[in-house]
């Protein structure tokens, strides 16, 4: 990757990255697997399916479905004769470091009520902000989500789960600074708060529809035995840019800086569009635009 960040025009200003938005994530779920996955979450996380509907993420897609369960989250399901540019997503090899992070009112007894329901989860462990965390492996497909305990003033606490914005999104970096300053000229994330002698730094961004919101981001220093590489995971945090223009510009600039990044896929002419690129250690960030 060039050291030197090339400037490109946007919207007749000159600014290396436009206003992205944090905007929820979708969920990568198998189409064969769409209902159960909906019944699985249901069941385990009281989630409710707020609007459900048969929608082509992209124009090559044969059959697709989509169900928004709360949260921001949406399950996404297709079949396509091909493999799309954005809409992809790789099971039973490495998890990715991006996950999801939400709160447990009680998380000893979600930990205990998991294992009893045989979840696959870690053992629980301490992390950011003095918080007690563990992982879960969700659904049948084996999903990586992380779980977070209360706590009074905490650094990275955030509210229960009544929308998207109640989620933190953590992102796992073999070094911290380096990803710090990544992002910051790459995404255009804020440094919120910096504890680099305990191994993490909090990030923001805006919140798309909500002008006063921030969303926040972890970046955790991953332990010496974690995978580091390009990870293609079924979640995908994914960030909003309004103005069709900085879409396509912002695409370009992150190529010519030697940022890896997927092609454009979706309803490119007019639509929903999506691309991805990966950071320095192979973690996957998503864009998307009605274009």
């Amino acid at each position: 990757m060039s050291e030197q960040i090339v400037e490109t025009r946007l919207d007749g200003k000159m600014k290396a990255i436009p206003d992205l938005q944090y905007d929820g994530s979708s969920i990568d779920v198998l189409y064969d697997y769409h209902e159960e996955a909906i019944k699985w979450y249901e069941n385990h996380l009281g989630w409710k399916v707020e609007q459900k509907e048969d929608w082509k993420v992209d124009p090559r897609v044969v059959q697709g479905k989509m169900t928004h369960m709360g949260y921001g989250a949406w399950l996404v399901s297709y079949i396509a004769n091909e493999r799309l540019p954005f809409h992809f997503a790789e099971r039973g090899t490495v998890d990715s470091n991006v996950r999801l992070c939400f709160k447990a009112r009680d998380l000893d007894k979600a930990h205990s009520g998991f294992s009893t329901n045989g979840i696959r989860v870690s053992d629980i462990y301490d992390g950011p902000g003095g918080h007690r965390y563990f992982d879960a492996w969700v659904t049948l497909e084996g999903i990586k989500f992380t779980f977070q305990n209360e706590l009074e003033n905490s650094l990275v606490a955030f509210p229960h789960c009544d929308n998207f914005r109640d989620t933190c999104v953590f992102i796992g970096v073999s070094n911290l600074e380096k990803s710090v300053e990544w992002y910051k000229h790459f995404v255009g994330m804020e440094v919120e708060s910096e504890y680099i002698e305990d191994g993490y730094v909090i990030m923001s961004l805006g919140v798309n529809h909500h002008p006063d919101g921030k969303s926040k981001w972890i970046l955790v220093t991953l332990p010496e035995n974690a995978y580091v590489g390009k990870v293609d995971g079924a979640v995908r945090p994914m960030c909003f840019i309004h103005n069709r223009d900085e879409f396509f510009e912002y695409h370009r600039f992150l190529k010519a800086n030697g940022v890896e990044v997927g092609e454009i896929g979706g309803f490119t002419g007019r639509g929903m569009s999506m691309f991805h690129f990966y950071d320095l250690d192979g973690n996957r960030f998503n864009v998307s635009c009605f274009v």
